[in-house]
C-alpha cells in the first residue's frame, strides 16, 4: 500500500482545503436521508452479498468515531483522496484488507475440458443435442490453448473440443458455426490422422450451407486422403452425388440497424437534427425539440462510451457487445484464452475485448464478483482499462486536475440558451488550456499511434470529442456527504490496487508508478460520481410463442451513453428507450413542438407511482426534485382512472398550452390565458378527432394480437398524434397506447424467445 501515501505534510490539506462557504442544500436530506443513503450505496456496492460492504462499514465507523467524517466533507474535492491516504487508521484498516488482493478467476482446466468433450460426444450418441451443445461449449472455454498443457490430449485440448462442437453444431443446423469451428480447430493443430475426417465433415457443412461446389472439393480431399478405405470411399461418392447446385448458397444480410428520422447532427452524429442540446442555470444541460417532432420519430442512436455485462449473463450473452449467444448463427460462443469465465459472440468482439480491457480484468473477475461490487464500479474501472494507462492520465489531466469542460458541443455551437454567451465568450481560453496540457504533460498519447489497429474497435472513432462529452456529464460532487465519498474512494483505492497487482502500471518506473496510481485512483473516483447519475440500464425482452403475450424485459448490462444521458427526467415521458445490441435507441412516443423538452423516464413513472413516491424516489435517487407537468398538477396514476376519466381539450391557440374539460358543463367563451375565442363547432370537432383516436387504440392492440407489429405503430402513433394536436394529457387510453408502442418499439431491439413454462418462471 506504499502507492496511496500522501505526498503532502501530514495534516497539510485540512489547514488548505477546507471550504469557507457554507454546505449547499441536499435535497435527499429533506425527503428521505436514510433511503438516500441505501440508494446511494447500492450504485457501489451490494447490500446483500460480498465482501465489500462490510470494509466500507468499517472505514466508516473508523471515520465517525474519530470525527474525521465531518470533516472530510468540508474537504476540497480535489484533496479528499489525500486525506484519506493520512488518516492512518484507516489506511491501517485498508492495507490490512488489500493485501489479500490476489487474481481469482476460473482458469483453464484440460482436464475438465477433455470430461466435457467425452460427456458431449456420449449426449450427442444419446440424440441429446441440447445438452451436447452445452458440454461442448464447457469444453471448449475451459480448454488451454494450445501446447500449454502437452500431459491431457497431447496438448491440443482445443482443437479437439472445437472438433466435438462442429459435429453437435452441425445437428444442430448451423453449418457456418460449425465450419468456422474446424477452420480454428485445425490452426490449433488437429492432429493429423483426423484430416480425412475434417475435410469430410467441411464439407457436410458447405452442403449444409447451400455452397456446393466447395462442398464436393473438401469431398474429394477426403477421398484422396482415405484412398484404402472403400468403403468411406464410396459414402463420400453418394455425398457427392446427393449435392443439389440449384440451391442458392445461403447468405446473411448484414443488419444496418435503424436510422435517426431527419439525418443526424454533425456535433453529434448519434442525434436526430430534430433535436439541440440548451443550457439553463438551474437545470444544467438538456436536450429539446429543434424542430417538429411527431409521434414515431427516430431521435436517438448512441453507442455507450463504456459498458459492462451483469456477472449472471457472463455464461449467456457475449461479454463485449452483449448479443446472446445461442442466438448467433454463423458462429459459436468464442472463448477467452486465458479465464473461462466469459464468452464472445464472434472472434471479432474477442479480439477488441482481449486487447483493450479484458486482459486488465480477466484475472479478478471473481474476486469482483466476490467482492459485490456493482456493475457501476466494474464500469468505473472499464472506463480505464479501455482506454489504457497513457491516455486515462491524459484524461485526467485535461478534464479532471484542471476542471476543463469543453466538449465539442459548444465549440461547434450546439448549445443554446442562458449561459451561451458566456460559453462562446470563454471558448479560446478553454481551447487554448486543453491544448497546453497536452503539450506539456508528461503522458501525452498519439490516438492514431497507439489505437491503430481495427481491433481496438469503434470506442476509438470521434475519441477527442466522446471524451469530452463524457467528463462534462454531472457528478454532483458539491452535495455528496462525506460518508458517501468515502465509500467511493474506498472502492476507487480497492479497484486500483487491482489494476496494480495485475501489472497496470508496469510500464512505468517505481516513481512515475506511484503518482499514476494516484492519478487513476482520483479518476475512478470521479468516475463513480459520474455513473451514479448518467448510466444506463440495458435490457432484453424476453418472450414466449406470442410476441407480446407474457413478454418482459430483462436487463442484462449496463452503460454510459455520452449524449443519451442528456435527456431530462419527466414522470410523462417524451420518448421510448430500448436497445439494439448495446445501442440504445430513443423514439418519440408524442408530438413535440420546438423548444419543448425531450424527455426521459428515469424510473418513476406517474402511471405506476403517485407524486410522494416518485418525488422520493428520484430526489433519493438522483437528488433533484421533479417539476414535470406530471407533478405540477398531481396526475391520477392508472389505478386511480377509467375510460370515462375527463377528456382535456387544447386551447384553439396553437402558441398556448391551457387546456379545458369537454365535457364541462359551461365551456368558457374564451381562453382564461390568452383570450382566444372557444369555436364550439371546433369543439365537436376536437371530440369526433378523440373518439378517431381510441378507434385506432384499439386497431393497433388487434393488430399486436396478431403480431402484426409494424401495423400497430402506425395506427398508435396516428392516435397518439391526432390526439396530442387537439387534447391535452392525462388520458388513460392515450397512456396506455403509448406504453403499447414503447412495447412494439421494444420488438425490433434485443428480443429472445423461450418456452412458456420458463417464462412463466422470469421474475
Amino acid at each position: 500500500m506504499q502507492e496511496f501515501r500522501a505526498e503532502r505534510c501530514a495534516g497539510h490539506w485540512l489547514h488548505a482545503t477546507l471550504e469557507l462557504s457554507s454546505k449547499m442544500s441536499k435535497i435527499y436530506d429533506d425527503v428521505d436521508p436514510d433511503y438516500a443513503a441505501t440508494c446511494s450505496d447500492v450504485t457501489l456496492y451490494s447490500n446483500k452479498k460480498g465482501f465489500f460492504k462490510n470494509l466500507a462499514d468499517e472505514v466508516v465507523s473508523i471515520a465517525e468515531s474519530s470525527g474525521f467524517t465531518d470533516i472530510f466533507e468540508r474537504v476540497d474535492e480535489r484533496a479528499k483522496l489525500a486525506a484519506v491516504m493520512e488518516n492512518e487508521a484507516i489506511m491501517l484498516t485498508l492495507r490490512d484488507a488489500f493485501s489479500r488482493i490476489q487474481p481469482i478467476f476460473r482458469s483453464k482446466d484440460a482436464r475438465v475440458s477433455h470430461e466435457k468433450r467425452l460427456a458431449a460426444e456420449s449426449a450427442l450418441r444419446d440424440g441429446d443435442v441440447t445438452k451436447a451443445l452445452t458440454l461442448a461449449n464447457q469444453a471448449v472455454f475451459r480448454a488451454p490453448m494450445t501446447d500449454v498443457d502437452d500431459v491431457i490430449d497431447g496438448g491440443v485440448s482445443l482443437a479437439l473440443a472445437l472438433w466435438a462442437r462442429s459435429e453437435v453444431l452441425l445437428k444442430c443446423d448451423k453449418p457456418y458455426a460449425a465450419l468456422e469451428d474446424l477452420k480454428v480447430a485445425l490452426k490449433e493443430r488437429l492432429p493429423l490422422k483426423m484430416r480425412a475426417q475434417y475435410y469430410w465433415r467441411m464439407g457436410h457443412c458447405y452442403k449444409g450451407a447451400n455452397e456446393s461446389t466447395r462442398a464436393k472439393v473438401s469431398y474429394e480431399l477426403a477421398i484422396r486422403l482415405l484412398s484404402k478405405d472403400e468403403d468411406a470411399k464410396n459414402q463420400l461418392q453418394r455425398d457427392i452425388d446427393s449435392l443439389d447446385y440449384a440451391v442458392e448458397k445461403t447468405s446473411f444480410r448484414k443488419n444496418e440497424g435503424i436510422q435517426v428520422t431527419g439525418g443526424a447532427k454533425l456535433s453529434r452524429p448519434s442525434m436526430s437534427n430534430l433535436l439541440r442540446i440548451t443550457e439553463e442555470e438551474n437545470k444544467g444541460r438538456f436536450v429539446v425539440a429543434a424542430g417538429q417532432i411527431q409521434t414515431g420519430d427516430v431521435l436517438l442512436v448512441d453507442s455507450p462510451y463504456a459498458s459492462c455485462l451483469e456477472s449472471d449473463y457472463y455464461g449467456s450473452h457475449c461479454s463485449h457487445c452483449f448479443k446472446r449467444l445461442e442466438s448467433c448463427d454463423n458462429s459459436a460462443p468464442i472463448w477467452c484464452p486465458n479465464c473461462s469465465a466469459v464468452g464472445f459472440c464472434s472472434v471479432k468482439c474477442r479480439d477488441v475485448a482481449v486487447t483493450t480491457y479484458h486482459s486488465h480484468e480477466c484475472k479478478f473477475l471473481d474476486l469482483f464478483i466476490g467482492s459485490g461490487m456493482s456493475v457501476l464500479s466494474h464500469i468505473a474501472l472499464r472506463m480505464i482499462t479501455q482506454a489504457g494507462l497513457d491516455t486515462s492520465l491524459r484524461i485526467y489531466s485535461n478534464y479532471i486536475d484542471n476542471g476543463i469542460k469543453s466538449t465539442k458541443d459548444d465549440q461547434l455551437g450546439d448549445i443554446e440558451g442562458s449561459m451561451k454567451r458566456l460559453k462562446i465568450k470563454s471558448r479560446k481560453e478553454r481551447i487554448n488550456r486543453s491544448k497546453r496540457n497536452l503539450k506539456n504533460s508528461d503522458y501525452v498519447v498519439n490516438f492514431d499511434d497507439t489505437k491503430s489497429s481495427e481491433n481496438k474497435g469503434s470506442y476509438q472513432d470521434n475519441l477527442e470529442t466522446t471524451i469530452g462529452q463524457v467528463y462534462s456529464l454531472c457528478t454532483h460532487s458539491t452535495v455528496r456527504k462525506g460518508q458517501d465519498y468515502l465509500k467511493r474512494v474506498v472502492m476507487a483505492m480497492f479497484l486500483t490496487e487491482c489494476l496494480k497487482k495485475g501489472g497496470f502500471f508496469n510500464q512505468l518506473d517505481k516513481g512515475s508508478a506511484l503518482r499514476a496510481e494516484r492519478t487513476i485512483c482520483e479518476l475512478i473516483i470521479h468516475n463513480l460520481q459520474l455513473l451514479q447519475f448518467n448510466a444506463h440500464e440495458i435490457y432484453e425482452t424476453i418472450r414466449g410463442q406470442h410476441t407480446f403475450s407474457g413478454s418482459k424485459p430483462i436487463y442484462v448490462a449496463v452503460g454510459l451513453y455520452p449524449t443519451g444521458a442528456l435527456f431530462n427526467h419527466e414522470c410523462y415521458p417524451a420518448v421510448a428507450r430500448y436497445f439494439e445490441g448495446n445501442k440504445i435507441v430513443l423514439r418519440a412516443i408524442r408530438r413535440l413542438q420546438p423548444g419543448e423538452i425531450v424527455s426521459e423516464n428515469y424510473g418513476p413513472h406517474f402511471l405506476i407511482r403517485n407524486l410522494k413516491e416518485r418525488r422520493r424516489a428520484l430526489a433519493c435517487r438522483y437528488w433533484f426534485r421533479c417539476e414535470c407537468i406530471a407533478c405540477r398538477e398531481e396526475w391520477p396514476t392508472l389505478k386511480q382512472t377509467s375510460s370515462n376519466s375527463a377528456i382535456y381539450l387544447r386551447c384553439q391557440n396553437l402558441d398556448c398550452c391551457y387546456k379545458y374539460q369537454a365535457y364541462a358543463k359551461c365551456l368558457p367563451n374564451r381562453c382564461p390565458r390568452c383570450s382566444t375565442l372557444i369555436d364550439p363547432k371546433l369543439v365537436k370537432l376536437y371530440m369526433t378527432n378523440i373518439d378517431e383516436c381510441h378507434s385506432l387504440y384499439q386497431e393497433g392492440t388487434r393488430f399486436m394480437e396478431e403480431e402484426k407489429i409494424e401495423d400497430a405503430i402506425t395506427s398508435f402513433c396516428k392516435g397518439v398524434q391526432i390526439f396530442h394536436e387537439v387534447a391535452a394529457p392525462p388520458d388513460r387510453d392515450t397512456h396506455l397506447a403509448q406504453e403499447s408502442l414503447r412495447t412494439c418499439f421494444a420488438a425490433f431491439g434485443n428480443v429472445h424467445s423461450i418456452s412458456e413454462t420458463t417464462l412463466s418462471n422470469v421474475v
